[in-house]
């Protein structure tokens, strides 16, 4: 029996903007969310956090399917519903650190939006065009995928412990008692490695 093509994330969408039913919402739902919460997770450093703005997202996508402008990708309205959800919960949580995060990945984030009321936000985001948001997309997407690799990259006396450090969000002490080194030896080493990526991220 031969195999089913699979559906393209555009054939989702039109299918369920035509049907308006649980079947092709879910088959579009499943499709997008693993990518979705990856997305999300690497932005709030935060797994429930992520999880529950994931189903924010996701069911905005049931109630206001309707805004969806079919001529861009699915995925490209979904990124921008989610980004300003991890912006909403960045400015709630009143905390830099999620900021600093992404930009060490390369990723810079205005700290403005730190600062700025929800109803200004929203007119903010509101005057940019579907093909705003798909260069910031992809542009983000781009140096965030490029910074992975560069990390991947890295010298194994670099890797884990600036892996530790940026992904997985460890203390310098606990990156140091895991690592077996003294505490200066792992603050030396992140700063290299954090170097060595930004210096590759400038190619």
């Amino acid at each position: 029996m031969p195999k089913q093509k699979q559906l393209t994330y555009r054939e989702l969408s039109e299918n369920f903007i035509k049907s308006k039913s649980e079947k092709d919402y879910l088959a579009l739902y499943n499709r997008v969310k693993p990518g979705l919460r990856n997305y999300i997770k690497n932005v709030v450093k935060d797994i429930d956090v992520a999880e529950d703005i994931t189903t924010n997202t996701l069911t905005k996508m049931w109630t206001k399917i309707d805004q969806y402008d079919p001529k861009y990708q699915i995925t490209t309205w979904l990124y921008r519903i989610a980004f300003n959800e991890c912006l909403g919960w960045i400015r709630q949580r009143n905390s830099k650190y999620s900021l600093d995060a992404m930009k060490e990945y390369g990723i810079e984030v205005s700290e403005h939006y730190a600062h700025t009321s929800a109803h200004d936000l929203l007119i903010e985001t509101e005057m940019k065009s579907e093909q705003d948001w798909y260069d910031e997309d992809a542009a983000l997407m781009t140096r965030y995928e490029l910074a992975l690799t560069n990390i991947n990259n890295l010298k194994p006396m670099y890797k884990g412990i600036i892996e530790d450090r940026l992904i997985n969000n460890m203390k310098y002490e606990d990156i140091a008692a895991k690592h077996k080194l003294p505490l200066q030896t792992i603050k030396n080493r992140i700063r290299r490695g954090k170097a060595i990526i930004a210096e590759k991220m400038d190619y």
